[in-house]
């Protein structure tokens, strides 16, 4: 059975077991102030996949996206030039139009939907309570899709979902577009 304990807080040592490339930053913009996302990234790292679940490479080379959440979840109007409150930093992106964003000063990872923020439907919703909960899932997801590649993907897509039953990250935006796609791609 497929345990998601270790994926909601996970270690320097269980992130590094599960992916091929961890990104440790040297340095964080001054907007990231959420202490324990700062701490998370530097000491224990974000998963660098490039899978079809998630894509987070472009950290490596360019780090984290910066924005301001009110202009890209639609919270004031796109003309609205007044300077950014707070920032919100974009880990990666799932599904072409998708990216999990870092809340500067809450550390909450939110989804922003990239085609959406010009007209007030960019926010669509939390993902994960902390940055730690993001990690854990990508690392988990690039883990499980080297299982669901072999001759047992319903066996292993249908264990994914039973561990999800119930689970608090069952609901997040993130996990119910895995969730659909699994039963699309493995169980129809």
């Amino acid at each position: 059975m497929i345990d998601f304990s270790n994926a909601v807080n996970p270690t320097r040592e269980w992130l590094d077991a599960q992916v091929t490339q961890v990104w440790r930053p040297k340095a964080l913009p001054e907007g990231l102030k959420h202490a324990e996302s700062r701490r998370f990234l530097t000491e224990v790292g974000f998963p660098l996949v490039d899978e079809t679940w998630f894509d987070s490479v472009r950290l490596a080379e360019k780090g984290l996206w910066e924005e301001d959440p009110d202009e890209i979840f639609g919270r004031r109007e796109p003309d609205d030039e007044t300077p950014p409150a707070k920032f919100a930093y974009g880990l990666g992106e799932y599904a072409g139009d998708y990216n999990l964003m870092v809340d500067g000063e809450t550390g909450l990872v939110e989804i922003y939907m990239m085609s959406g923020w010009d007209h007030g439907e960019g926010h669509q919703g939390v993902a994960f309570d902390s940055l730690a909960e993001a990690a854990g899932s990508v690392a988990l997801m690039a883990t499980l899709s080297e299982r669901l590649e072999g001759e047992d993907a319903a066996a292993v897509a249908g264990e994914i979902l039973a561990a999800l039953e119930g689970h608090p990250w069952a609901e997040s935006g993130y996990w119910a577009w895995v969730r659909e796609n699994l039963e699309a791609d493995y169980l129809d």
